[in-house]
Order: C-alpha cells, then structure tokens, then sequence
C-alpha cells in the first residue's frame, strides 16, 4: 500500500504546522467541553436562616396546710416536699424561617424517673409519656407549640421513696419532665432538607425535705442550614458520553498529528531544528565567525593539525578540557554547519550536514 503523504505538514511548513495544530485542537477541545456542559446541571450551595426559642412556666400547687395562704407558688423557690399537691408546667416552644418552607414537626411530653448512685450513675429510670406524640404540618413559615401538663408530685416521690427503700440504698431521685421537639422543614426547590431538636426540661428532686425545680433548654437558635450542596448532575447522559468520546479523540487527534509532523519532517527541516536547539542551548560558548573560506582550508592555512570528533557533545568535552570557545560557522547555508575550536598546534572541528540526517532517517 503507497504511504500517504500530508505535504501540508512537512517540510518547510513543520515549523508553523505543530502550534497550528495544538492551537486548533484546543479550540475544538474547548468547544467540546463546552457542549459537553450542557449535559450537566449544576446546583449551588443555598443557606437559609431559621431560628428556635422557648419557654417554660410553672406553679407549684399546695395541700391544705396552715402556713401558706395561697393555692400555689410561683417558680424559683424552695418548696416544701411534703405540703406540694402537683406541679402545673407549661412548655412554649417557637420556631421560624426567613425563607418560604414546608414544616414537618412532631413532639410529645416524657416524665423520666431517675434513681442514682452518689456517683451520678443511674441505678433506676422508668419512663412515662404525659403527652403523646403529635405530629403537625405547619401550613406557613413558623410554628409555635403551647403545652399545659399537671405533674403528679406526691406519684413519683412514693415511686422513688419505695424503691429506695425496698434496697435500702443510699441513692438520689429526680424526675425530669421534657418537651421533646422533632422539626424537618423542606422545599421542592431543594435536595436536602434542614432537622432541628429541642428539648425543654423541668428537674424536680424527689425524696428530699425541700425542693429546687430546675429548667434546662437545649436548642439550635439562630442556626444556618445548608439545604444543598454544589454538585453536578448529569441531566443528558447521550450529549454527556458523546462528548467525552470525541473530548478524547481530539487529544488523540492532536498527539497524533504532531507525532506524525515530527517523524516526517526532511533531512533539511531535522537539521535546521538540530542546528537551532544546539546554538540556543549552548549560546554562552559559541561564537559565529564570518570568514570567506572553508574553516578546513583556514586551519591548515595555520598549520595545525586537525581533529575531527563525531559529535558536538564531544567538542563541548574539549571545549572544558581547554577552556577554549567554540567558534561557529554555516558553511553552506541551510545544509553545512562547522564548530570547531583553535587551540596552539590542534585544529578540532565538528561538521553536521544534511547527509548525517538522511542516513539517521
């Protein structure tokens, strides 16, 4: 089969043909991801603003005794154990959005009674829901959750006591009654959807002469949730695979034809390339010469004897050696190049012509 030959990219014209190769290809590169683009979807990251508050109101309701006038006593104080009748807690709890989004929430009131060793460490607990659980689509932005248990305080301590005396332990007893918050908010418009807990807790001791109720809130305010995260998705999986196939015949396509450019280059064009790289990279000790005759006629003229090496690599060795310059000359233009160096009885000289590229092609 003849060889096909690309005029186009030989000869003379190599030199202009690889960076308008590489300058084409990567236009067509860039074209091609651009398309491919159009396959894919990309989401950027969204923060929406929300916020979470609550409060936790209580009275401690009084057997008939002849000390305290009132039915009940507000919060923060000390109560007596053995004249408390119940505890009236009332738990609120707020939750709101700058952003337009579907809330999804669910609560229930626990009452958890604790036995513990002096360490701390849980010896009892049993568990009883005062409020069931609800859940509730809230049908805006923000929801608010106002709740009303009535603590049976004389129940718990016997529990506690009877326990604690059943063993004879020497323990500490509470019971902790909590609001229990669950919120998921979400938007079509999103991937992932924001989770917030609260917890409201009321601490009472129990088995104690005097008690101090305690309340605990643990929430999420003011927080930031990132509903979805930057990614790309590919929406046209046909545009998106037809581009990568021809993304990766084009950078075949440009390696190839530089490939192909250089190893059809001439004698001319591979000696013109070996000439120039070897005076760029070695211009410190080179030094072109303008004489009239051949440098070979010159040296004899001299009388010097002369050398010839079989490489410039080999010059530059004696060049150290002697720590002569290597004097240039192109002796026919385009086809001869001499580097030769005069030391004080020895001519020594490299000649590269285009024969030497035609014999190594």
């Amino acid at each position: 089969m003849e060889k096909v030959e690309l005029p186009i990219l030989r000869g003379n014209n190599s030199k202009r043909s690889i960076p308008m190769t590489v300058t084409v290809g990567l236009i067509i590169l860039v074209i091609l991801l651009l398309i491919t683009s159009l396959s894919l979807t990309f989401k950027k990251t969204y923060k929406i603003n929300y916020s979470d508050s609550s409060d936790l109101d209580y009275k401690v309701y009084l057997k008939k005794n002849p000390y305290f006038d009132t039915k009940y006593l507000g919060k923060d104080k000390q109560y007596i154990s053995s004249i408390i009748d119940y505890v009236d807690a009332d738990f609120t709890y707020n939750f709101s959005s700058e952003d337009d989004i579907d809330i999804d929430y669910e609560y229930y009131i626990l009452a958890t009674l604790n036995v513990t060793n002096t360490d701390g460490k849980v010896i009892y607990d049993k568990k009883e829901y005062l409020q069931s659980s609800k859940k509730v689509t809230a049908e805006n932005k923000s929801l608010s959750i106002k709740e009303n248990v009535k603590v049976n305080y004389d129940k718990y301590n016997k529990m506690a006591k009877d326990f604690i005396d059943e063993y004879g332990l020497t323990a500490n007893a509470s019971l902790v009654v909590s609001l229990m918050v669950d919120v998921r908010g979400k938007n079509s418009r999103f991937d992932k959807a924001i989770s917030d807990n609260g917890v409201i807790a009321l601490n009472i001791p129990l088995t104690t002469k005097t008690v101090d109720i305690s309340m605990d809130y643990e929430l999420s305010n003011n927080k930031n949730a990132t509903l979805q995260q930057r990614e790309a998705i590919i929406t046209n999986k046909t545009l998106f695979v037809g581009g990568i196939v021809f993304i990766i015949m084009d950078i075949i396509a440009i390696i190839g034809i530089v490939l192909y450019i250089i190893y059809t280059r001439d004698e001319k064009e591979n000696y013109r390339v070996t000439l120039n790289k070897i005076l760029r990279d070695n211009e410190r000790y080179i030094s072109e010469t303008v004489i009239t005759e051949r440098v070979e006629d010159m040296l004899k003229t001299r009388s010097l004897r002369i050398e010839v090496v079989k490489s410039f690599n080999a010059l530059m060795d004696i060049r150290d050696s002697l720590n002569k310059p290597i004097l240039y000359h192109e002796e026919k233009l385009g086809e001869e190049a001499v580097f030769y160096i005069i030391s004080e009885n020895i001519g020594y000289i490299y000649v590269m012509n285009v024969e030497d590229f035609k014999k190594k092609k």
